[in-house]
């Protein structure tokens, strides 16, 4: 089995931990390694400890991780987190608001890797096709990059990068029929809204910005650097 670890930044939300957890029990398939990243201030953080930590019961993967440190966003959560897997071979980036739903979805998405020769892969969440909201990268393309997440933003737009490193690498990957599943407000049926979703709303406008910047001035170079990494 292939060591994958699944990187979860999570605030103020418990319930979805232990459902997340639970999902995974269920659905995966590779040696798979849940790394839950909690902030000091949370007003949920006990509750969210306690969650994972009873996961640990039920989970047969080989292990559940929590990080705690100061409140950070979703991107320098995700890189905080990914510098704890140096030895991983491939890294995934799910939210807390995700399901997966297909059995061995871990294992597809790695599986998918293959068939391209290392690089982007991304399941069908229910939402968009067109961009990885949920993702697997081969880890040497973290490594060569120095991030997982585009360090000048804070939480939308990473996964819009995710997109343009993949299709500019030409290693670019979506398996519509690998369900996990994205419970976003938007989506009929999803999560309630919450703080945490409007928390992050506040900050759309300057990662928009911060995007638009990456695209203008180092685009072409990460792509080139991702592309060395694995030797496309």
């Amino acid at each position: 089995m292939t060591y994958l670890a699944v990187l979860v930044p999570s605030r103020g939300r418990p319930a979805n931990v232990a459902r997340l957890i639970e999902a995974c029990e269920k659905t995966c398939e590779a040696e798979t390694v849940l790394h839950f990243g909690f902030d000091e201030d949370d007003p949920e953080l006990a509750a969210s400890e306690k969650a994972a930590f009873a996961g640990r019961m039920i989970f047969r993967q080989p292990s559940i991780l929590v990080t705690v440190k100061p409140r950070m966003g979703l991107a320098a959560w995700t890189n905080e987190l990914a510098a704890h897997h140096t030895h991983a071979p491939y890294l995934a980036s799910i939210g807390d608001d995700m399901v997966p739903v297909t059995p061995g979805w871990d294992r597809l998405l790695i599986e998918a890797q293959a068939d391209i020769g290392g690089g982007i892969t991304y399941p069908n969440d229910k939402r968009r096709a067109d961009i990885p909201e949920a993702v697997v990268i081969d880890a040497r393309i973290v490594k060569a990059l120095g991030w997982m997440c585009e360090p000048t933003l804070g939480h939308w737009y990473v996964d819009a990068v995710w997109r343009d490193l993949g299709a500019g690498m030409n290693r670019l990957a979506y398996r519509g029929d690998v369900v996990v599943e994205h419970r976003h407000p938007n989506v009929p049926g999803g999560d309630p809204p919450d703080q945490t979703y409007s928390d992050a709303a506040t900050g759309f406008a300057a990662d928009l910005a911060a995007y638009q910047k990456w695209r203008l001035r180092r685009m072409r170079a990460d792509i080139a650097t991702a592309r060395e990494a694995v030797g496309a």
